[in-house]
């Protein structure tokens, strides 16, 4: 059977120590379960969350530590159970691995929030030879079936990679509050999640503009279909004043007037979070007097994952990229520059020896 062989050394990339660079790293794999799939990865996505994990920023990271969360490669074993996957399909698998199935948010479809969830890197797995869970920074890796999810054929092994994570981030926050075809949306940031929640948005039919201090990306707005405005010019924010019926804040940035973003909202209008400032203050004032909402959205359940992928393909949805091949030097080469913010938009680590 299968689960019971391939007790080979897998290699990756691993850190070492909280602050340490990524260095060449051997691990031996739990054997395959009979509900897994063994995946040989062919692209992985670098996201900004792997830097915070690299630095221990949230004191969670176990080292040595294997990142990486935007996979894609393709099915090499399949376990006794698994059907829904075959040898050869190409696959993706993003931060979320596993979900209990018993407790009261995966009774109602919302497996993110399960407090026992699985995640592709640094969830401990009760295995003395491999005590937790390694990302994508790797040649292979092996995961419940149930989360690892066909690519469609029209979306590109590396532009579609950061779709597992920055898609997912993105795509849910229109599901879960109701944005639909005529809303008005704002893109807070246009950088590696804003790039791809722009698409969407378009692709919905919204009336889409980009929200940046960078005038440099309006032409980049205009060209993904949207509009734009210099979030520090008052006379750009005084022409949309109270006139967006969703704001989606892609910023982690602190020290950011909120307020702001609040006057571009209608009543009943909404402010959705999906980055992490250090800081964040508003005046409930002007959330009362407007029936304001201020929320936040956290990865997506299953279905919506398996929803994103296809609307992506439909409407040829893409992470724009900058491809390094996947060493140890590339990998450190890449968390360098997410930590200068000198990538645009997403950088992606390929496997060239496929």
């Amino acid at each position: 059977m299968a689960e019971e062989k391939n007790q080979d050394l897998y290699s990756a990339f691993a850190i070492m120590e909280q602050g340490g660079p990524v260095k060449d790293f051997t691990y031996t794999p739990i054997p395959l379960r009979p509900d897994e799939v063994e995946i040989k990865i062919a692209a992985c996505g670098v996201c900004h969350s792997d830097l915070h994990q690299q630095n221990n920023d949230w004191r969670i990271a176990k080292y040595p530590l294997v990142v990486g969360h935007e996979i894609i490669g393709h099915v090499i074993n399949v376990g006794s159970e698994v059907s829904e996957l075959k040898k050869g399909q190409r696959v993706g698998v993003g931060p979320q691995t596993g979900n209990c199935g018993n407790c009261s948010e995966c009774h109602r479809g919302q497996q993110q929030f399960c407090p026992t969830k699985d995640k592709s890197y640094n969830s401990a797995t009760g295995n003395d030879k491999q005590p937790m869970t390694y990302g994508g920074f790797a040649e292979k890796i092996r995961v419940k079936a149930a989360w690892v999810f066909p690519i469609p054929d029209g979306l590109p092994t590396n532009q579609a990679a950061p779709l597992l994570c920055a898609g997912v981030t993105t795509w849910t926050p229109f599901v879960r509050y109701g944005v639909t075809i005529g809303s008005k949306v704002g893109i807070v940031g246009l950088g590696g999640l804003g790039h791809v929640g722009l698409q969407f948005a378009v692709k919905m039919g919204c009336d889409t503009y980009a929200i940046s201090t960078s005038p440099s990306k309006a032409e980049e707005a205009k060209g993904y279909g949207a509009g734009f405005i210099n979030s520090k010019e008052a006379k750009d924010l005084e022409a949309h004043k109270g006139s967006f019926d969703f704001l989606l804040s892609t910023i982690s940035a602190n020290g950011v007037n909120w307020n702001q973003y609040l006057d571009l909202l209608r009543p009943d209008g909404k402010l959705c979070m999906v980055g992490l400032p250090g800081d964040f203050s508003v005046s409930p004032g002007k959330i009362v007097c407007r029936r304001l909402t201020v929320c936040g959205s956290y990865l997506a359940n299953n279905q919506e994952i398996r929803d994103m992928l296809k609307f992506c393909a439909a409407h040829d949805i893409t992470a724009a990229v900058e491809v390094l091949p996947m060493t140890a030097e590339n990998c450190n080469v890449a968390l360098a520059k997410i930590h200068n913010n000198s990538v645009r938009y997403r950088m992606v680590l390929e496997r060239t020896t496929l």
